[in-house]
């Protein structure tokens, strides 16, 4: 066990909506229960990119705090953070923080596929502690799913196996309560079982009906700005992202941007089709880190308040701008 008063309240802050984010969630949680407090209660708070400081008005009220997958918090009291995303600090004087204080407890690491992959990794060398094997299978699916470690478009949309169907679910913008349970399943369970849970299986036959509808929606949305496929679904509220389906639909296109928009954030997204063999001729997160967002050399976003309709509009423009030259 780790030398530590017990804490009684732990809070996970990790990237909601996301396959990579809460696979770190429920990973961080095992770890947790294992070797530090047994009888913990844990309670995974999702979290949304945004302008500034994502924590402000965040509450940092429990007994021990862990961040995964989400940005680096400068906060004393978030003993625990992983992430591997190379836009991790904003503003970028955070680094000479994590630098100058770097706790034992903080691990970061760019190279890495996923965050859970880095948060396995490191547990085991440092506390010499391994996830069960259920776990170990979502680590897997975490690295290749963020990375998107599939041998064509088709595979990556593809319904069939429980992991891909949970993406899907977790894509769909789901509330943080579904997600906070969510977490709490995997950290126990196997995907198959979190698939199969009573709760699940009705959401997950509404993702498989609704991603026969989008195929139709996406193709007729899709507009070509160069070499950039745009998917502007800010008029449509509640739209989903179509994510990897818009590179089925386009397998030409170079990069993709998609807007999306609910009534309190809209989210912008850019991409580089992973299964074009044009060079890549643009670092995506550095560019969306520059509008305010960030995320990895082949994809990032930048969210921005549900009202800033003009300013999503521009921003859309200037990656598109930026991407064709």
């Amino acid at each position: 066990m780790i030398e530590t008063p017990l804490a009684r309240v732990l809070k996970i802050f990790f990237h909601d909506a996301c396959f990579d984010g809460t696979t770190s969630a429920a990973l961080f949680s095992a770890f947790y229960r294992d070797v530090v407090d047994a009888s913990v209660d844990i309670r995974p708070i999702g979290m949304v990119h945004r302008d500034g400081n994502p924590f402000e008005g965040v509450p940092l009220d429990a007994d021990d705090h862990a961040c995964v997958d989400f940005r680096f918090c400068a906060d004393p009291k978030m003993r625990w953070w992983f992430d591997h995303h190379p836009t991790a600090f904003q503003p970028p004087s955070l680094r000479d923080v994590y630098e100058a204080e770097h706790l034992p407890t903080w691990f970061f690491d760019p190279s890495s596929p996923s965050c859970a992959g880095l948060i396995a990794r490191s547990l085991e060398a440092k506390y010499g502690w391994k996830p069960s094997a259920q776990l170990a299978d979502a680590v897997v699916w975490a690295d290749k799913i963020d990375a998107a470690q599939f041998k064509t478009a088709e595979d990556a949309i593809s319904l069939r196996l429980p992991a891909q169907r949970l993406a899907a679910w977790l894509a769909h913008g789901r509330s943080t309560t579904d997600t906070a349970r969510y977490v709490e399943w995997l950290s126990r369970g196997s995907l198959n079982e979190v698939a199969d849970r009573p709760e699940m299986r009705p959401q997950l036959a509404a993702v498989e009906t609704e991603r026969a509808r989008e195929l139709d929606a996406v193709k007729t949305l899709g507009e070509w700005r160069g070499n950039v496929i745009v998917f502007d679904r800010m008029d449509d509220v509640g739209a989903r992202s179509p994510g990897f389906l818009g590179y089925v639909l386009f397998p030409t296109c170079t990069y993709a941007v998609t807007a999306t928009r609910t009534p309190s954030n809209i989210k912008i997204t850019a991409g580089v089709n992973p299964w074009n063999p044009a060079p890549r001729t643009h670092d995506v997160g550095e560019l969306c880190a520059r509008l305010g967002g960030g995320g990895h050399a082949v994809v990032g976003g930048v969210t921005l308040r549900g009202d800033e309709l003009e300013r999503a509009r521009h921003t859309v423009d200037e990656l598109v701008r930026e991407l064709n030259e």
